[in-house]
């Protein structure tokens, strides 16, 4: 069952109908990201490269072990992200920022690398 798209990929639901998606955020890893909370307008571009590792680095169950590099593909890459992962680390990344992205607004750009994915929420901070 079709339930909708994101960045150009299509998203769909269980054997019930109804995707599952939840908080990566909420995980081992969330309680880090939690405490790791700075003053939003002070953050610079690598708290904000440093956060959204640490966003993918939960939303992806990565092992502290695993290295991701600023230029690190998502879409295509090693990890080869699917709609499912981008709207959970899309969902994610609100939640760590406090910030609203319009489904419109996420586009395959903006998950070509870890280093473009920081530089959209940055563009979305910018604009909240």
């Amino acid at each position: 069952m079709n339930v909708g798209s994101i960045a150009g990929f299509e998203l769909r639901g269980g054997a019930g109908g109804a995707g599952s998606l939840h908080s990566c955020a909420a995980g081992a890893e969330g309680s880090a990201l939690a405490a790791h909370w700075i003053e939003e307008d002070a953050l610079t571009e690598t708290e904000t490269l440093h956060r959204v590792k640490l966003v993918l680095r939960d939303c992806l169950k990565l092992g502290p072990e695993a290295v991701i590099t600023d230029e690190m593909p998502l879409v295509g890459g090693v990890h080869d992200l699917d709609s499912l992962d981008i709207l959970l680390i899309v969902t994610s990344m609100e939640k760590e920022f406090g910030i609203k992205i319009p489904n419109e607004s996420v586009g395959r750009a903006a998950f070509a690398t870890v280093s473009t994915l920081a530089g959209f929420v940055d563009s979305m901070r910018g604009g909240k």
